[in-house]
């Protein structure tokens, strides 16, 4: 990382969440809090670890170098990741939602328009077929930009139209309605489970993670970002851990805060499939091998919401996956075929 963008990143950064997050976590480590500021600012420094790695990662608890190195860090190692396994190209498909549902139209199993490309019309008719859709600018991440459109008899439709271009909110989407076997774990929004994989030079596919991705209150969307709280997925579709969440500060969630049901324990359906469907997802653009793909299900099979092609490497790696402390860079490399540059912290 560039001295520019080091300073660049003390302008933009959210410094009210990281007092908050700060504070939590001197409560959990009985650090003090200068202490823990200045570490977070050393790992930025020295090695790329975000502040929400830094919590994630629990490195106000691990505090060994050679135990913190063995987690890779988002602005060093996972960019080092995504160049390997991708191109400008596939980058800026995955990042246009209008581009990507074009691409995947087969597998989104939901009806959809581009306002950019599609008339008026076209927009009132899909409004006719689906009087509540979600609304969604082309480029943006983390939640930001979509909105919930409910539509009834009373509704302007003209203005309706105008309003959303004028946000740019061009990408439009049918409701999907969540399995009910999952509504136990997401009652306020749709739930998706982020599924990580690399294709490999053979053609094989290697599922890096599988992760849950639940809201805790936001009526509609999962992110992380926006204090939802994400978890471990097995093999088997169980769920093995609490949900983990650090907006605006860390915390274990062992049971959902609205309807009470246990995270651990807790049965995905539908899993195998939806590992099946994510593997078939990793050939269609085969130069973008490393992909993070948010799945949901429904009554109907698992549906895919969008392709991540910068997935962020804290959904794979936050320290109550690996109770051992000693993260996967070992196994990124063995992924990718690449090696990492151990980090001098």
């Amino acid at each position: 990382m560039s001295v520019f963008s080091k300073i660049s990143k003390i302008f933009t950064a959210d410094w009210s969440t990281l007092f908050q997050s700060t504070r939590q976590l001197r409560k959990d480590s009985g650090r003090g809090f200068v202490d823990l500021i200045l570490d977070q600012a050393r790992m930025f420094r020295r090695g790329g670890y975000t502040w929400a790695e830094y919590s994630l990662y629990e490195f106000d608890r691990i505090t060994d170098p050679a135990l913190r190195a063995t987690f890779g860090s988002e602005y060093y190692d996972n960019k080092l990741l995504i160049r390997s396994s991708s191109t400008a190209e596939s980058q800026q498909l995955f990042g246009n939602k209008a581009a990507f549902n074009r691409r995947f139209s087969k597998y989104l199993n939901r009806d959809h328009m581009n306002l950019e490309e599609d008339s008026e019309l076209d927009f009132k008719e899909f409004v006719s077929r689906h009087p509540v859709f979600f609304a969604k600018i082309p480029r943006g991440h983390g939640g930001v930009g979509v909105s919930k459109i409910k539509t009834d008899a009373e509704t302007d439709l003209n203005q309706l139209y105008r309003t959303l271009v004028a946000q740019g909110q061009t990408v439009l989407e049918e409701e999907i309605h969540l399995h009910e076997d999952l509504l136990p774990i997401s009652p306020a929004a749709l739930c998706t489970l982020r599924i990580g994989t690399v294709l490999q030079k053979d053609g094989s596919v290697e599922v890096l993670y599988s992760r849950l991705r639940t809201s805790m209150s936001d009526p509609v969307v999962d992110n992380v970002s926006r204090g939802g709280g994400y978890t471990m997925i097995s093999d088997e579709g169980v769920l093995l851990n609490p949900c983990i969440s650090f907006k605006p500060y860390r915390r274990y969630v062992e049971r959902h805060p609205i309807t009470g049901t246990e995270f651990v324990g807790f049965k995905i359906p539908d899993f195998d499939r939806v590992l099946d469907y994510a593997r078939e997802l990793a050939h269609v653009v085969p130069e973008q091998a490393y992909a993070g793909w948010d799945i949901t299900v429904t009554a109907d099979g698992p549906v895919v919401i969008e392709g991540n092609e910068i997935p962020a490497l804290y959904m794979y790696q936050a320290a109550q996956f690996f109770p051992d402390d000693v993260g996967p860079r070992a196994n990124l490399e063995r992924v990718f075929g690449i090696s990492l540059p151990a980090p001098k912290l």
